[in-house]
């Protein structure tokens, strides 16, 4: 299945329609864009991480990103110096993408229709930027 495909299909699934939330939803779909099993203990954890934790601050979209990165690398027996690099890369493209990386600023802003929309125009920029991360450790 394409990549674009497959991602605005499990958004809506999951995020749109389902009952899981931003960090959750990137969870389930990086686990599966990667073929990376996740245990369901760290698919529980993300779920108290957008916004922060409800408050507004780090974007769950983001948070769930980063904890796949770790999954990913934690796997494979990396030490989190070594996916540093990888984060801070992404966290700078959120950034330079989208603006912010606060759920406070993103959730609201009129150039997304939505956490939904927001998240597969992420996705769209994160996928490639692991890729090219990844082959790089």
């Amino acid at each position: 299945m394409d990549t674009n495909v497959l991602i605005k299909q499990r958004v809506e699934e999951y995020f749109v329609s389902g009952e899981n939330n931003c960090a959750m939803t990137m969870l389930k779909i990086l686990a599966e864009v990667f073929d990376e099993p996740l245990s369901p203990q760290v698919v529980e954890a993300a779920q108290v991480m957008p916004g922060a934790g409800g408050v507004g601050h780090l974007c769950g979209l983001v948070s769930g990103i980063l904890m796949f990165i770790g999954v990913w690398g934690g796997r494979r027996g990396y030490h989190r110096s070594l996916l540093k690099p990888m984060s801070v890369k992404f966290t700078e493209e959120v950034q330079r993408q989208c603006g912010s990386i606060m759920c406070c600023d993103l959730k609201d802003n009129p150039r997304y229709s939505g956490c939904g929309d927001l998240a597969a125009q992420m996705l769209d920029f994160a996928i490639p930027l692991l890729r090219q991360e990844m082959a790089r450790l």
